[in-house]
C-alpha cells in the first residue's frame, strides 16, 4: 500500500496475519484522513458522513479476507457516486481515496465485531445444550517480554455473574494479574446497564494468588 492510501494488488489469497497486517494500514489511512479535517467542523462531519455510506455500502462483504481484496481492486472512483448522495458540494474538497481506506476500515470493525457477537452467542448455546453452569466467553493470550500475558471472561449462565481475570503489565510492579467481577446479561452476555459491579477490581502479584482469589469469589456467590 502506498503512502496516499493507494493499495497495491498482490498476487493470490492472503493469510490470516497478512490480512491483519492490511487491516492495520488501513487504519493508519483513516488517521490521515481524519487529521486532514480535524480543524474544520464542518468537513470533520461531513466527512464522518462520508465514510459511514461508504461502509455501508460495503455491508454485503462478511469477512476481512474477502473485504482486503476488494479494497485492492477498488480506487476512489467508488466514493463518486456515494459522495454525490450526500447533496454537500463541499464533498468535493475531501481526499476520496483516504475517506476510502477509512470507510473500509470502518466495515473491517463491524466485520470484527459481528464475528465476536456471533461467537458468543454459539458458545452461550452450546454450553446451555451441554447442561454447563459456566460458559468462556473471551480468551486470548500473546507472548510479550518472555511472559505469557492472557485475557479471561467467564459467565455464571443462570444469572450473568461473571469474572474477567487478566495478567497486565504494571510499569511500577512488574507483571500482575487481575480479576474483576462483573454482572452481565445471562442472555447477550452484554453489560447490565446501571449495574454495580459485586466486587472491586483486584490485583495480585502471583498466579496462584489469583486462582485462590477466583476460587474464594465463586464459593462467596453461589
Amino acid at each position: 500500500m502506498t503512502d496516499d492510501g493507494q493499495s497495491a494488488i498482490c498476487n493470490g489469497p492472503m493469510n490470516n496475519q497478512e490480512v491483519q497486517a492490511y487491516i492495520v494500514e488501513l487504519r493508519s489511512i483513516e488517521d490521515k484522513f481524519y487529521r486532514a479535517i480535524l480543524g474544520d467542523t464542518d468537513s470533520y462531519m461531513l466527512g464522518i458522513r462520508l465514510v459511514r455510506a461508504v461502509a455501508d455500502s460495503l455491508k454485503p462483504i462478511a469477512d476481512l479476507a474477502t473485504l482486503v481484496a476488494y479494497f485492492q481492486r477498488t480506487g476512489s472512483d467508488y466514493v463518486i457516486p456515494i459522495a454525490d448522495t450526500l447533496g454537500a458540494p463541499q464533498v468535493m474538497l475531501l481526499d476520496y481515496q483516504l475517506a476510502l481506506g477509512a470507510a473500509f476500515y470502518l466495515r473491517a470493525q463491524e466485520i470484527v465485531e459481528d464475528s465476536a457477537r456471533a461467537d458468543v452467542g454459539a458458545r452461550l448455546a452450546a454450553a446451555r445444550a451441554l447442561g454447563q453452569r459456566w460458559v468462556m466467553l473471551d480468551e486470548h493470550e500473546t507472548q510479550r517480554y518472555g511472559r505469557t500475558f492472557f485475557r479471561r471472561l467467564e459467565m455464571r449462565l443462570p444469572d450473568g455473574f461473571s469474572l474477567y481475570t487478566a495478567s497486565e503489565l504494571d510499569w511500577e510492579r512488574g507483571h500482575i494479574y487481575v480479576l474483576e467481577p462483573m454482572l452481565l446479561d445471562p442472555t447477550t452476555s452484554q453489560p447490565r446497564r446501571g449495574a454495580v459491579p459485586p466486587e472491586p477490581r483486584q490485583e495480585f502479584a502471583t498466579h496462584e494468588e489469583l486462582i485462590r482469589a477466583i476460587e474464594a469469589l465463586r464459593e462467596k456467590y453461589v
